[in-house]
């Protein structure tokens, strides 16, 4: 059995599309959210420890990584 992979990756289904659209749109929406709470606090001032620069980081980094894991499980 030399060069035997394990089975073939199946092709998502409509519902497996529909999933698959839903978690990269929340994803970018998640990205999205974080640029806008960096943005507006640093346009008023916010420094490097305020909430909504930490909030806007987070809210980045959970898209992010979320995007990361949806293009991993789709090899």
């Amino acid at each position: 059995m030399s060069g035997d992979s394990g089975p073939a990756p199946r092709s998502p289904g409509p519902g497996g599309r529909v999933y698959q659209g839903a978690v990269r749109g929340f994803s970018l929406a998640f990205v999205a959210i974080g640029l806008v709470l960096l943005a507006v606090t640093l346009a008023n001032g916010g420094g490097p420890a305020s909430v909504g620069l930490l909030m806007g980081l987070v809210f980045v980094a959970v898209g992010a990584g979320r995007l990361w894991v949806a293009s991993r499980m789709q090899r």
